[in-house]
């Protein structure tokens, strides 16, 4: 039952983006320019509409009954609907491709009003009839309709009482708290927070959230909370209600009543329901618990909250939940959202062991046999106390270590166990999805369960593959975002750590990952090293991915049966002896959009590539490629096209500005090319452009930046000394593109000048140009500037609002450092600030209150003319400060140092080491109390 209820969901997702497509492009291109009938049209639609309403009954009979005689015949018919909505996608795709292709050309003299020309020119280019494949598409559509229809109209309209779902699991506040293991430091926790006379501020209630994943033992913890014996004395009334994602303020208010007051309520609306709560609470000081709350609606929230404000003061509400949208809605305040984490492996193992081993209690030779296998098993668990529980009665009456090994190798879905307790507890997160979002999330098998990601990639595939579509202005960038912000303040998604520019990275806890494989099957498909390959389940594939340790081409002609495949990442984890694409791999692959051979051995791809017409994103960084085929420039659909780390790339394809679908290309900027293609400023729609490379050529100038104004994130100008005058420079008109976040400056020859001050090329100049400090620059965060020899006054930056990160090197005429030059309050989003090698710097004056307010790290080092710090007690968020290579600083400020800092280094500075001597040295005071001191690489105790 399971495999077509979640299959009915993906088609239903599916058909959701093709009608959508369908109403946006169909009716306005195809009719305009083909002069369809649109009595044909509308029958299309009605068509689309009416197998939408059969996918979504499938769904239901299966929800009600699950033992349905037609479940097998429902199974193929989803896939042949699936088969057909694709094909219909890449139709239309086809189509407005050639469309978009048509209207980017500048070696056709094309009249778009002339609707004649534009429609005899699309079909020049089409071995078919447009009209006639459309109406063989709704024929298709029709005839699966018709045998799907009459099939199960009957078992639709007779339904019987649906099967409790995990919608309707009921929790108790009843608990053996024998069984609970791994949970004491969360329970005293939240225990803390509860009887907290501090908290919640001017309202007589507060309102605590435990987040965190299906299946990680939230509602365990509220029992824990709700059972302990100083709670229990706290408040006078207790109340505990099981929350359904069918929500309903009714429902959920007269529970609170039952609960207090042990008999039914027949009251149906909320009026009189509310007036009686209210009666009951006035007063007293409570503690109500409603566990596994979905509702994201606000105004539902205030509307359920309105008749608790009558308890006395203290009085708290205990809320659990899958969503941090719900968590930010209810808590009174931050601190009051506890995010509950997965246990440790060693808690996972003592929870499923309990189970595992409760039949063979007495064995203790059998209980060794199987440790380290049960171990092993544990881990599986991702610390999941839900799998644990659950694989640990699975085990219960298997003794055999052979049957052990059985659970330890299987797919977690593969377990009947699973299937019947764990998919259920996940099930309805994944159902309350939107269709758009259960397609991201499922498409996420793709990845290996430990694979992590950052959120623009993954944004960036799912556009590239269709799965966001734009409304009104909104960039579908920004969508996907929002996309994939959902599924993780869902806990779908869930932080791995930080990168080193300061950017989240993400990944799937293994048991979500799984779920994301079980609802993708048959149509997502990874290979691994370990796995042969699936031959019987090719004709539904449409995203692949291949991880292999040694990528072979051999391999790659498994995927010829594919013909449909959208995807193809080859995620390399080894060394891959594959150094090149065989010619014909793409030929029998030409409805791919996204190719990604990232970190792979390849130096060249085949200049078959240019079939793939389909194309939105390739991806080839981190690889041995010295040249992109010119048939690159043909692929007119071609939206992101990542090029960073690949060393040996000497040029770009010369046609690239026929590439006007264009949004992002990631090049790296220490890349050998010489000079961008020549009119790269046709490219217009680019948002991400990493680097540019200045050239004297024409059409190579700067000023091809111009018309880029969607620029954003950051870019990095090479070769400015090509830039010969002021008017070329503010043609590139820089101080329009005010979503860029970062700009990075690079010249390699320097000259000597005054011209140079005002087009900021070679560095030749004594001073910045004034508009590089202007405010209008409202998004920039980072700011790198890098061997400006020459410049004696440094640039006046601290209006820039958005500036985080500012790393100046290598500035050696500049000599002073005044803090009036940068206005009042400067620098006020800045959060680090490093000054390195400043040869000739003697002294930073004038830093005064109000600048600097969200400096936490700075950074001095090798400054040997610097002779005095300023007044860094104003840093009141300075959390490190490092002090390197400058041994003629006399003294910390006299200030003293702010309270805030945490940790100060102190390298090769002679006089300071001195002064900071412990207990003795003139500066220890300064010193004393900050808790990390290291002085020469040598931690200071005392």
């Amino acid at each position: 039952m399971e495999s077509v209820l979640f299959q009915s969901g993906i088609v239903s997702a599916s058909l959701q983006v093709i009608i959508d497509r369908f109403t946006t492009f169909a009716q306005k291109e195809l009719s305009l320019l083909f002069g369809f009938d649109n009595n044909e049209l509308n029958r299309l639609e009605r068509t689309l509409f009416k197998v939408q309403s059969l996918v979504d009954n499938v769904r239901d009979i299966n929800h009600s009954s699950p033992c349905s005689s037609y479940n097998k015949a429902q199974h193929l018919w989803l896939w042949d609907i699936q088969n057909a909505l694709h094909e219909a996608d890449d139709f239309l795709d086809e189509i407005a491709l050639e469309i978009s292709k048509l209207a980017s050309a500048n070696n056709v003299n094309i009249d778009f009003t002339n609707k004649d020309q534009v429609r005899n020119l699309i079909f020049s280019r089409f071995k078919f009839s447009i009209p006639s494949e459309i109406v063989k598409m709704q024929r298709k559509l029709e005839e699966l309709a018709r045998e799907i229809d009459g099939s199960f109209v009957d078992e639709l309209h007779n339904l019987g009482t649906p099967c409790s779902s995990v919608g309707n699991l009921q929790t108790s506040s009843l608990l053996d708290e024998t069984v609970v293991i791994g949970r004491e430091s969360d329970k005293r926790e939240v225990i803390k927070l509860l009887l907290d006379e501090d908290m919640g501020g001017r309202l007589n209630f507060s309102v605590i959230a435990i987040v965190g994943m299906g299946g990680v033992g939230k509602t365990t913890l509220a029992q824990l909370v709700y059972n302990n014996v100083d709670v229990d004395r706290n408040f006078d009334l207790k109340i505990w209600v099981s929350v359904s994602a069918e929500y309903n303020i009714q429902r959920v208010t007269r529970s609170i009543v039952e609960c207090v007051s042990r008999e039914k309520l027949n009251l149906s609306d909320l009026e009189p329901i509310q007036i009686r709560l209210k009666e009951i609470l006035n007063g007293k000081k409570f503690l109500i618990v409603l566990d596994g709350f979905w509702d994201e609606d606000e105004h539902n929230w205030d509307m359920l909250c309105l008749p608790l404000r009558v308890a006395a003061q203290g009085s708290r509400v205990l809320v659990s939940t899958r969503s941090m949208f719900v968590s930010r809605i209810v808590a009174t305040a931050s601190p009051y959202q506890y995010h509950l984490q997965t246990l440790s492996h060693e808690d996972c193992w003592e929870l499923l062991k309990q189970r595992a081993f409760s039949n063979m209690r007495y064995d203790t030779n059998k209980q060794l046999e199987l440790r380290e296998i049960g171990f092993k098993i544990a881990e599986k668990c991702d610390g999941l106390p839900l799998a644990a529980r659950v694989l640990g009665s699975a085990l219960r009456f298997r003794s055999d270590e052979m049957e052990w090994d059985n659970i330890l190798k299987s797919n977690t879905w593969d377990i009947p166990e699973n299937r019947s307790k764990v998919i259920p507890a996940l099930k309805l997160s994944y159902d309350l999805l939107d269709a758009c979002l259960k397609r991201c999330f499922a498409y996420c098998s793709i990845f290996p369960a430990s694979f992590e990601f950052k959120e623009d990639d993954l944004v960036q595939l799912w556009v590239s593959e269709g799965f966001v579509q734009p409304t009104g202005t909104r960039k579908v960038e920004d969508i996907g975002k929002q996309y994939f912000d959902i599924l993780f303040q869902r806990s779908f998604f869930q932080y791995s750590h930080l990168d080193l520019q300061i950017k989240p990275v993400y990944k799937m806890h293994k048991v979500i990952h799984d779920l994301a494989q079980f609802v993708s099957h048959g149509v997502c498909l990874r290979i691994e090293d370990d796995k042969s390959f699936p031959w019987s389940d090719l004709r539904c594939v449409r995203h692949s991915s291949l991880v292999c340790k040694d990528n072979k081409v051999e391999t790659l002609k498994a995927f010829r049966k594919c013909g449909r495949l959208r995807t193809f990442i080859l995620l390399s984890q080894g060394v891959c002896q594959m150094n090149q694409i065989p010619y014909e791999f793409f030929l029998n692959l030409r409805y791919l959009r996204v190719l990604n051979l990232s970190f792979s051995n390849i130096s060249e791809l085949p200049n078959s590539i240019g079939t793939l017409k389909h194309l939105r994103h390739l991806d080839v960084s981190e690889t041995h490629v010295e040249k992109l085929p010119e048939s690159v420039a043909d692929l007119n659909g071609i939206e992101i096209l990542k090029l960073k780390n690949c060393f040996k790339l000497l040029q770009l394809p010369k046609n690239m500005k026929n590439l006007t679908n264009l949004r992002h290309l990631e090049l790296d900027i220490k890349r050998q090319i010489s000079s961008m293609p020549k009119e790269f400023g046709k490219l217009t729609n680019l948002q991400t452009l990493s680097a540019f490379v200045v050239s004297k050529e024409k059409g190579q100038h700067i000023e091809e930046l111009k018309d880029m104004r969607f620029l954003h994130g950051s870019i990095c100008i090479i070769n400015l000394e090509n830039v010969t005058d002021m008017k070329e420079a503010v043609a590139a008109k820089l101080e329009q593109k005010v979503c860029l976040e970062g700009l990075e400056l690079q010249w390699n020859v320097f000259k000597d000048g005054l011209e140079e001050q005002q087009i900021l090329a070679g560095y030749g100049g004594f001073m910045f140009p004034s508009w590089l400090g202007n405010p209008t620059f409202c998004k920039i965060e980072r700011i790198l500037l890098q061997n400006c020899s020459y410049c004696k006054v440094f640039p006046s930056l601290g209006q820039l609002p958005m500036l985080k990160h500012l790393y100046v090197e290598e500035m050696h005429n500049l000599t002073d450092l005044e803090g009036e030059s940068q206005g009042p309050n400067s620098f006020p989003s800045l959060q680090s600030l490093t000054f390195h090698n400043m040869q000739n710097l003697q002294q930073w004056r004038d830093l005064k209150a109000g600048d600097m307010p969200n400096l936490t790290h700075l950074t001095i080092v090798d400054c040997p003319s610097l002779n005095f710090l300023p007044s860094l007690h104003y840093l009141a968020k300075l959390e490190s400060l490092e002090i390197s290579q400058c041994p003629n600083i006399q003294c910390l400020p006299e200030e003293g140092l702010p309270n805030s800092l945490k940790c100060l280094i102190i390298i090769d500075c002679c006089v300071l080491k001195e002064r900071c001597r412990v207990h003795e040295g003139e500066d220890w005071n300064k010193i004393q109390s900050i808790p990390k001191v290291e002085i020469d690489y040598e931690d200071m105790f005392w």
